[in-house]
């Protein structure tokens, strides 16, 4: 393991999350999912680097620093825009849900449409009451 792969990998990883939240923004499904698979390989990449016993240089060491920040932030806003999208998604649910019940009230247990008790007015039932 030398600085320059261990760089390029965390540099590959940070142009994957910026197709990602791309991707988000778009609400390109299948971008995200191959944005996800790619990140499973990285990631897989990144694990097998021992990054706690290296002979990194302090100018190195702080270009990671610096790059694993920026990774950061580039994942935290990622996660805003998914949780976001899901509350998005969850409203107009609740909404569709909301409609199909109040339509739901409006038929009867035989699928007939229910009307109004005052549309029920019929002249010779309420003559003889």
């Amino acid at each position: 393991m030398n600085y320059n792969e261990v760089y390029n990998s965390f540099l590959e990883l940070k142009e994957i999350l910026l197709e990602k939240k791309e991707a988000i923004i778009k609400k390109n499904l299948e971008a995200l999912n191959q944005t996800d698979e790619a990140i499973i390989v990285v990631g897989e990449k990144i694990k097998k680097f021992n990054l706690k016993n290296n002979s990194f240089s302090e100018n190195e060491k702080e270009n990671l620093k610096k790059l694993g920040e920026e990774i950061k932030v580039i994942q935290e806003n990622n996660e805003i825009l998914i949780k976001h999208s899901l509350g998005v998604i969850n409203n107009i649910l609740s909404g569709i849900l909301n409609i199909a019940q109040n339509e739901k009230t409006s038929y009867n247990a035989k699928g007939a449409c229910c009307q109004d008790s005052e549309s029920l007015d019929i002249s010779s039932i309420t003559e003889e009451a």
